[in-house]
């Protein structure tokens, strides 16, 4: 379950055993109600009052089983409804920015749609489906954004050395005319 985070749970006390249940899992150790018991107390999360040790147990308790990955599916569902809330809301608030330009409008909404894009991504991935492809960002048939943007790489590059060319094979010489000779008057 690699495409659960520990963001994706929104009570912090969940976030805090799941990464002691990863930390547990990484190092090799025994998954049971008192090793994770003794990671979330190790990290601190017993402490500040995140979680108990009574709320600890009754969430690890193997009795309350069942497929993880239906749990996990879920979890990152929520938080998919979270993120699109929380993306709807910026979205909203930039609308509503009159000083924005369209096009700087665009730009900050595609970048906040970024998060969301992002747990859709792990949600298909959870669900066993293939990842979309990547919308092109032009006409149908056209090459794929990465192709369009090495093409251009490739034009600016040779446009660059037509340029440089072109200004070594003339000359440059002074202007002794009034109108474009610059300094003081």
């Amino acid at each position: 379950m690699r495409w659960l985070h520990p963001d994706d749970f929104a009570d912090p006390g969940h976030q805090q055993i799941y990464r002691a249940l990863g930390t547990l899992h990484h190092r090799g150790e025994p998954i049971d109600q008192l090793t994770v018991l003794w990671e979330t107390q190790r990290r601190g999360a017993l402490a500040d009052g995140v979680l108990d040790a009574k709320r600890v147990r009754r969430i690890c308790d193997p009795l309350l089983g069942g497929a993880a990955e239906h749990f996990g599916e879920q979890v990152v569902q929520a938080s998919l409804v979270r993120t699109a809330t929380l993306v709807s809301r910026q979205v909203g608030a930039l609308a509503n920015r009159d000083a924005l330009a369209p096009g700087q409008l665009i730009s900050y909404v595609l970048h906040a749609l970024g998060p969301l894009d992002e747990v859709r991504r792990r949600l298909r991935t959870a669900r066993g489906a293939e990842p979309e492809p990547r919308p092109s960002l032009g006409p149908p048939g056209a090459p794929a954004p990465s192709a369009r943007s090495d093409a251009a790489r490739v034009r600016s590059r040779l446009a660059g050395t037509t340029l440089s060319a072109a200004s070594t094979a003339v000359p440059h010489r002074a202007s002794t005319d009034r109108r474009t000779r610059r300094g003081p008057k």
